[in-house]
C-alpha cells in the first residue's frame, strides 16, 4: 500500500514592501534638501577656487594635510602620543592613499558629506517634531552660511557636523523600539566625534543620564544593558587609540594630550577668551605641542612625558583660577558671551575673508548666520516648552557643549557642533510659528517673537569687531600671497592687518620678511624691530632680522640675534645655520662648526 504523498508547501516569492505615499514624500524631500545643499556648496566651491588659501593651506589645515600625506605614504601609526585629534587626518590620509593629494577632490567629497548632513537632519527633525519642522531644519542647514564655509575647508568641522547629526539620529530620530545595536552605534559615533572634537566627550555623562532616566525602558536591568552597549560602543572606538598611544608614545591616553595646554590658553591672566599660543607670540599648530613641551620642561628642569606636560599646564591654569577667582569669573562670562555671539571668530581661515571671493557666501552670511540661528532656536525652545520631558536631552546637550567651549577658548569652529542642535529647534520654531498663525493664536506667537528679538539683540552685539575680516585673517591671506610670489599683494594685505591691529607682532614680522625680499632694507628693519619690541622672545624674528643685518654688513649684530634665537628656541635649525654661515664669513671657522652641525640635526 502506497503511502500518501505529502503535500509540499508551494514556494512563495517574497515581494518587497511597497513604498507608501508618506515614505515617497519623505524620500522626495530628502532628495530635494540634499540637492539644494549640494548645489549651493558646489557653486561656493567654484567661486573660491581663486583665493590663494585654496591651495596655500594655513594653520591647522596645513598640519592636517602634512599629517595625511605621511599616513598616505605608509606611516599609519606615527610617533608619540596624539597631540591633536586624529580622526580627520586619517580621513584625509585614506582619501589621499586612494586618489592622491587632490585638494579640490577632497573638498568635493566634503560637500557631499555636508549635503548628506542636511538631508539627515530633515529625518531627525521630522521624527522629533513634525514633517514641516524637518523640512525647515534641512533647508536652514542647507542654506546656513558657516556650514557652507566649513564644508569647503581642509578642516575637521565637516566631520563634526555629520557625526553630530548621526548621533542625534541614533538618539532622537528613531521611533522603533531600540535594541542593543542602536546603543552600540550611538556609543561608537560619539567616540568618533570625540576623536574629531575632544570636548564632545562631555556628552557621555549627559547621554548616560538620559538612558538611566528614560521612561522608555520599563526595568532597571534593561536600562543597564542599554548603558552597557553604549559604553561598549565608545570603547570599541577609543580603546584602539589608547593602545596605540601606549605602544607608540608610552602613555595610555584615550584621545590626545593637549587638554592641559588648551585649558591654560583659555584660563590665564592674559587670556581674553580667544586663542593665544603658550609662548604668547603666534599660533602655529606645528609648534604648539613642541612649545608646550619645551616650556614645561624648562620650568620643571627635566624631561616630561606628554601626560606630565598636560598636567603642568593644567595646574598652572588652576593656580590662576585659585589666585584670581573674580578675574576668572569675569573671563568665563566673556567667553560665555563669545560662544553665543554672532561673529564667527576666526582661526586660520577667516569666514569674512572668504566672502570677498564668494558672492553666495557673502549673501547668505548676511541672512543666515549664527546671529539669526540662535534667536530662532530660542523661540523654538519657548514654543516647544510643553514637550520638555521628551526634549530635555536636546537642551542638556546644548548647555554641556556650550559650557565645554567656554571652559577653554572660543573659535567659530569650536562651537560648530552646537549648530545641528540649534537647527532642530529653529526648524521647530518655524513649524510651530506657522501652526500658530493658521490657528490665529497671536499671543504665544507674539511672545515667541519678542523673546527671539531680545535674543537677537544680545547675540548680535559687536563684541569682537562685528562681521568684518580680522587681522589674523588678513595676515594668513598675506602669507598665502607671499607663497605664490605675489609680494605686492602680500604687503598690502599685511598692512590691512596692521590697520586693524597695530600691535599685531606677527604682521610686522611678515612685513619685515616681505620688504627684505624686495630689498627694501630700512622698511624691513623697521618692521622686524617693531615685531621684536612687541615680542622680545620671538625666535623666528630674531633669526630673520639677524639675517637681514648680516646681509647688510652688520654681521656682528646679526650674530647676536642668531644666538638670541637659539637661546629662545634651540630647535630652530634655521638660526643655527644662519649663525654658522655668519661666523664663517667672519673667518671664525672653528666656532662655525658647532652651529652648522646643529643645523644638520634639525
Amino acid at each position: 500500500m502506497k503511502k500518501p504523498e505529502r503535500l509540499k508547501p508551494k514556494a512563495t516569492r517574497t515581494r518587497p514592501t511597497p513604498i507608501g505615499g508618506a515614505q515617497k514624500k519623505d524620500l522626495l524631500w530628502m532628495s530635494a534638501v540634499f540637492a539644494t545643499a549640494f548645489a549651493l556648496r558646489a557653486v561656493y566651491l567654484l567661486e573660491i577656487q581663486s583665493i590663494p588659501l585654496f591651495d596655500q593651506l594655513a594653520g591647522d589645515a596645513r598640519t592636517y594635510d602634512e599629517w595625511a600625506q605621511r599616513i598616505a605614504s605608509g606611516d599609519w601609526l606615527g610617533r608619540g602620543v596624539f597631540y591633536q585629534a586624529p580622526l580627520y587626518p586619517y580621513f584625509l590620509g585614506l582619501l589621499q592613499a586612494f586618489w592622491g593629494r587632490h585638494l579640490w577632490a577632497i573638498r568635493f567629497i566634503q560637500i557631499i558629506l555636508g549635503s548628506l548632513a542636511s538631508a539627515l537632519i530633515f529625518v531627525v527633525g521630522k521624527k522629533l517634531f513634525s514633517h514641516r519642522a524637518g523640512v525647515a531644519a534641512g533647508l536652514i542647514l542647507a542654506f546656513y552660511a558657516p556650514a557652507i564655509f566649513f564644508d569647503g575647508l581642509i578642516e575637521k568641522s565637516v566631520l563634526d557636523l555629520f557625526l553630530m547629526i548621526a548621533l542625534l539620529y541614533l538618539l532622537l530620530g528613531r521611533v522603533e523600539p531600540p535594541d542593543w545595536r542602536r546603543w552600540l552605534w550611538a556609543g561608537a559615533v560619539l567616540g568618533l566625534l570625540g576623536l574629531c572634537r575632544e570636548n564632545a566627550l562631555v556628552l557621555v555623562p549627559v547621554v548616560a543620564l538620559w538612558i538611566v532616566a528614560s521612561s522608555a525602558y520599563p526595568s532597571a536591568l534593561v536600562r543597564a544593558r542599554c548603558l552597557g552597549w553604549f559604553c561598549a560602543g565608545l570603547l570599541v572606538v577609543l580603546m584602539p587609540v589608547g593602545l596605540r598611544n601606549l605602544a607608540v608614545g608610552g602613555e595610555f591616553t584615550l584621545t590626545t594630550s593637549q587638554f592641559g595646554p588648551n585649558f591654560f590658553i583659555g584660563n590665564n591672566p592674559a587670556a581674553d577668551g580667544t586663542y593665544g599660543s603658550v609662548r604668547k607670540i603666534i599660533g602655529e599648530p606645528q609648534l604648539e605641542g613642541p612649545d608646550a613641551e619645551r616650556l614645561a620642561e624648562r620650568a620643571v628642569g627635566r624631561e616630561l612625558t606628554p601626560g606630565e606636560v598636560s598636567n603642568y599646564w593644567f595646574f598652572r591654569a588652576l593656580a590662576f583660577i585659585k589666585s584670581q577667582p573674580s578675574n576668572w569669573l569675569r573671563l568665563m562670562a566673556v567667553k560665555w558671551l563669545l560662544v553665543w555671539n554672532s561673529r564667527e571668530i576666526e582661526d586660520s581661515d577667516d569666514f569674512y575673508i572668504y566672502q570677498r571671493w564668494s558672492f553666495l557666501l557673502g549673501f547668505l552670511g548676511r541672512i543666515n548666520h549664527f546671529g539669526v540661528l540662535v534667536p530662532l532656536a530660542v523661540s523654538g525652545v519657548l514654543l516647544t516648552l510643553g514637550q520638555w520631558r521628551r526634549l530635555w536631552l536636546l537642551y542638556a546637550m546644548i548647555i554641556a557643549l556650550a559650557a565645554s567651549v567656554a571652559l577653554f577658548y572660543v573659535f567659530g569652529r569650536y562651537r560648530f557642533p552646537l549648530v545641528p542642535l540649534l537647527v532642530l529647534l529653529a526648524g521647530a520654531a518655524v513649524s510651530e510659528g506657522a501652526r500658530l498663525c493658521r490657528e490665529r493664536r497671536w499671543l504665544p506667537l507674539a511672545t515667541g517673537a519678542a523673546v527671539s528679538l531680545v535674543a537677537a539683540v544680545i547675540v548680535n552685539l559687536p563684541i569682537r569687531g562685528g562681521h568684518a575680516p580680522g587681522a589674523g585673517g588678513y595676515n594668513n591671506l598675506a602669507n598665502a600671497y607671499m607663497k605664490e610670489g605675489r609680494i605686492e599683494e602680500a604687503i598690502q594685505t599685511a598692512q590691512r592687518a596692521l590697520v586693524l591691529e597695530p600691535t599685531y607682532g606677527i604682521a610686522h614680522y611678515n612685513l619685515g620678511n616681505l620688504y627684505a625680499q624686495r630689498g627694501q632694507f630700512e622698511q624691513a628693519r623697521r618692521h622686524f624691530e617693531e615685531a621684536l619690541r612687541l615680542h622680545p622672545n620671538y625666535a623666528d624674528a630674531h633669526s630673520n632680522y639677524g639675517q637681514l643685518l648680516a646681509q647688510g654688513g652688520e654681521i656682528e649684530k646679526g650674530v647676536e640675534h642668531f644666538r638670541r634665537a637659539i637661546e629662545i628656541d634651540p630647535a630652530l635649525g634655521r638660526a643655527h645655520l644662519n649663525l654658522g654661515v655668519a661666523l664663517a664669513k667672519q673667518g671664525r671657522l672653528a666656532e662655525a662648526v658647532a652651529p652648522l652641525r646643529q643645523a644638520a640635526r634639525w
